[in-house]
């Protein structure tokens, strides 16, 4: 190696090692200004439904079209919010036999109006539901390690500012008109739509990206419609006699979301036996403590 290809390999080396010492140095500056910083300052904490109810926040949800929504929310207090969000929710027409009116965010209504079945009767385009978890399953054609324990993500917004999150979904009433953005829709829990718990299970798992939408889809159908795999397998998404039918759902899409319901079914058993066994261990405490 000659004396100037020696220089010029020294020269890089001396840039690289520079770069790597600069790095750290600024990782360490940035690691004490995090240290030093306060942790959550001065900001509001709350649930995102109870925020509503408070009157904290205003929240907007537009369904862009069947599969996605914007859900934008906008801080009304003088002090940043933490927000948590979610696991689940639901969106629904606000005007739908009027239950909607008036009713703040339906954060305060306890067992909310679910066990409706198949849908919620009335007017208006199909509920739709979806997940804030904000995870990063693999998306793939069925799922990635679904029930993550039914908790939603967060979302920090400014004083006086508005932040937008967009959502998948997937819709919850078959037959009724699909969502669009002319479509005044209002984001409430998913039990006001349906207590199934499997259904929660599913559209936690869309909200953290465990499953694709379509397969959720085919899901979601399944469960809240009672359709089964024959009739969701043979339904068109396009019918035309110039070009022919398209299929909603592949083949592969209907066996991984026959897949998903078993999960979200097996998960749903889980946690219920979870909560009877914890309700169970209170009560023989309570008795104990009594006694």
């Amino acid at each position: 190696m000659s004396h100037r290809t020696q220089s010029i390999a020294a020269r890089l080396v001396s840039r690289r090692l520079f770069a790597g010492i600069v790095s750290l140095g600024v990782a360490f500056s940035a690691g004490l200004a995090v240290a030093d910083a306060p942790a959550e300052d001065d900001a509001v904490q709350a649930e995102l439904f109870a925020a509503i109810d408070d009157g904290k926040i205003d929240v907007k949800f537009i369904p862009l079209n069947t599969t996605k929504a914007n859900v934008i929310v906008n801080n009304l207090t003088d002090k940043p919010m933490t927000l948590r969000l979610p696991a689940a929710f639901a969106g629904v027409p606000i005007n739908r036999q009027g239950m909607m009116g008036g009713m703040g965010g339906m954060g305060g209504m306890g067992g909310g109006m679910g066990g409706m079945g198949g849908g919620m009767g009335g007017g208006g385009g199909q509920a739709m539901g979806g997940g804030m978890g904000g995870g990063m399953g693999g998306m793939g054609g069925g799922m990635g390690g679904m029930g993550g324990g039914g908790m939603g993500g967060f979302m920090r917004i400014p004083p006086q500012r508005q932040q937008k999150l967009a959502v998948t979904t997937v819709c919850l009433e078959h037959g009724r008109p699909d969502p669009t953005p002319k479509m005044a829709y209002k984001i409430v829990p998913l039990d006001f739509v349906t207590k199934d718990d499997r259904v929660h299970v599913l559209c936690e798992a869309l909200g953290n990206q465990q499953v694709a939408q379509n397969t959720a889809q085919a899901a979601a159908w399944n469960l809240m419609d009672n359709l089964s795999w024959e009739k969701l397998a043979a339904k068109n998404r396009v019918e035309s006699k110039y070009t022919g039918n398209l299929r909603w759902f592949s083949p592969i899409e209907i066996q991984s979301a026959m897949a998903v319901v078993r999960e979200a079914t097996r998960i749903a058993q889980a946690r219920s036996e979870s909560e009877s066994e914890s309700t169970e261990s209170e009560s023989a405490d309570s008795l104990s403590s009594d006694s």
